[in-house]
């Protein structure tokens, strides 16, 4: 049945648009299709993709980690939506950025810029330098900053690090082996990056970069993102998750099914609270592929080669890990995979119904 799928990541192999993938599709009862395809390392020496590989999952970790902590945090009712950063942070007292809501942070509307490089400040000064930095426009900016400042959120409310809240609110219950923080290295985990020459690119524009610790070795188990990374010690809200596909098909179902967080919790962070080209929910973008699946869909995606998608009209979850990234980082690959794998399985479907 998904024979023309089989064919389409087959052939991106062969042509390198990735060293290799696994897809994970199903719905909340059964697994339609789970194959692994090339390699998760090629360099310095090839090693084969398994169906239980982890993958750096990148900005995933916002909605799987950030969002579904402060959700839970929320049905607690030690947060409100509308309750503003300088509540929880006190660095944010009476700056720019401290009036802005948990609302404003999870939809991507709270002004924080996309990204900087936070590594290059002081570490004593890093959440102060997020107080104050600022786009000046309330519209939709893809934010990793806000992310990051949620997870901190996190960690002031629980005492606890990111990490250890997401393991015993989330996915200790879950029963996940293969999603955390900071994997152990000997673990079956795709790489990324050889060495930090892109991120290295990036933060030159912002600061003097001599200073940092760059990595000169092909990336493992290590967080990719720069800032959870150099920063945050590979624990940040915006990146740092490791999972793979089977844990994540587990995360979508119980998430579906209202096991993570509460039924009306799930409907809430699944509305659309933003206008224009960018329909952000709590956590999710929404309605990713209008004309393909309905406007319910919701998914993320992740700089490292990453999708998450759910469709929960026909309970469909969509789940494509590749290693983009490796060896090198090659920007503008993965839009069109992700959208061509999401068109082949809706005519499956269809086709099939």
């Amino acid at each position: 049945m998904f024979t023309v799928l089989h064919r389409f990541l087959s052939h991106s192999v062969s042509q390198k648009k990735f060293p290799g993938c696994v897809c994970w599709i199903g719905n909340d009862r059964q697994t339609l299709f789970f194959e692994s395809f090339g390699y998760a390392q090629v360099i310095p020496r090839k090693i084969k993709m398994k169906k239980d590989t982890i993958f750096d999952l990148a900005s995933i970790t916002k909605p799987i980690a950030t969002a579904f902590s402060i959700m839970l945090l929320y049905e607690k009712k030690e947060l409100d939506l509308d309750t503003t950063i300088e509540h929880f942070l006190s660095p944010f007292k009476n700056k720019i950025n401290g009036k802005k809501t948990i609302r404003e942070l999870l939809t991507h509307q709270a002004g924080l810029p996309a990204w900087f490089p936070i590594y290059l400040l002081p570490e004593d000064k890093r959440i102060a330098f997020l107080a104050e930095i600022t786009t000046g426009k309330n519209e939709v900016v893809y934010s990793c900053l806000g992310y990051i400042v949620l997870g901190k959120i996190v960690e002031t409310i629980t005492g606890l690090t990111l990490d250890t809240s997401c393991y015993r609110m989330m996915y200790k219950r879950l029963g996940l082996r293969s999603t955390m923080f900071k994997p152990v290295k000997s673990h079956n985990i795709a790489a990324t990056e050889f060495g930090n020459s892109h991120e290295k690119d990036l933060a030159s524009k912002y600061g003097n970069v001599a200073h940092v610790p760059w990595r000169d070795y092909v990336i493992r188990g290590e967080v990719h993102d720069g800032n959870c990374f150099y920063a945050f010690h590979g624990v940040s809200g915006n990146a740092g998750l490791f999972s793979n596909a089977a844990d994540l098909a587990t995360i979508a179902r119980a998430f579906l099914a209202g096991e993570v967080v509460q039924l009306s919790t799930v409907r809430l962070m699944n509305k659309k609270y933003t206008r224009g080209k960018e329909k952000r929910g709590l956590g999710w973008v929404i309605d990713p592929y209008p004309g393909i699946l309905s406007s319910a869909t919701f998914s993320h995606t992740g700089f490292t080669g990453t999708m998450l998608l759910v469709e929960p009209k026909k309970k469909l979850i969509i789940i494509l890990l590749t290693n983009a990234v490796h060896p090198k980082v090659r920007l503008g690959v993965m839009p069109k995979i992700r959208e061509t794998v999401v068109k082949i399985t809706d005519e499956i479907l269809n086709t099939k119904s």
